[in-house]
């Protein structure tokens, strides 16, 4: 009797140490696509995940469609290594991350051995950083978006959510729900 109480006792101390898997969520200070932001997010809450959301500043960042989002976090302050997945979320906005090398740095070490997600127009930070070349992957459905993809390697899929691997992206709002879905069980494997 007393061998399992001791063993029950260690099992609830060892379980209690494991750390939670956390998600880092890069958005935009201004013009983030809404759903792109909340419905991966809620979906990641539901499943006890933590989230840690960046941004240039800590400032309250606000969606296209008028949501307000205050950031945990400046990029220049993360530690990647804290983190096993890495969400890039789309809106016009996220233009500002396209040729940003820090950005890059930060994608680039996702890519590696970590769960990579971008959604709408992100996908093109994710392709500019290098990480894409030779990999399925899908983006918003714009031509001159789709014409950079195949140009510079990318392996431009039609459709609204590819996943390569340990890299996943979505081409838009519409898409939002299948990639929530979709990342969730890439973090349960």
């Amino acid at each position: 009797m007393r061998l399992v109480i001791t063993f029950f006792v260690f099992f609830n101390l060892f379980a209690q140490t494991i750390p939670k898997k956390s998600i880092l969520f890069l958005i935009a200070p201004k013009d983030f696509r809404d759903e792109e932001f909340s419905i991966p997010y809620e979906t990641l809450k539901k499943l006890d995940y933590k989230i840690i959301i960046a941004s240039y500043d800590t400032l309250m960042a606000t969606g296209m469609l008028g949501m307000k989002v205050k950031p945990d976090k400046r990029i220049k302050d993360i530690d990647t290594n804290a983190f096993q997945a890495l969400v890039v979320v789309g809106g016009s906005g996220a233009r500002v991350f396209f040729d940003d090398t820090t950005i890059h740095k930060i994608v680039r070490h996702f890519s590696k051995k970590k769960i990579l997600a971008a959604i709408c127009i992100s996908p093109l930070t994710l392709l500019r950083a290098g990480v894409l070349k030779g990999k399925k992957a899908t983006v918003w459905k714009d031509e001159k978006l789709i014409a950079e993809f195949k140009k510079r390697g990318a392996k431009y899929q039609p459709v609204d959510v590819v996943r390569d691997g340990n890299i996943l992206t979505a081409s838009g709002p519409s898409a939002a729900k299948r990639f929530a879905s979709e990342l969730a069980q890439m973090l349960k494997e």
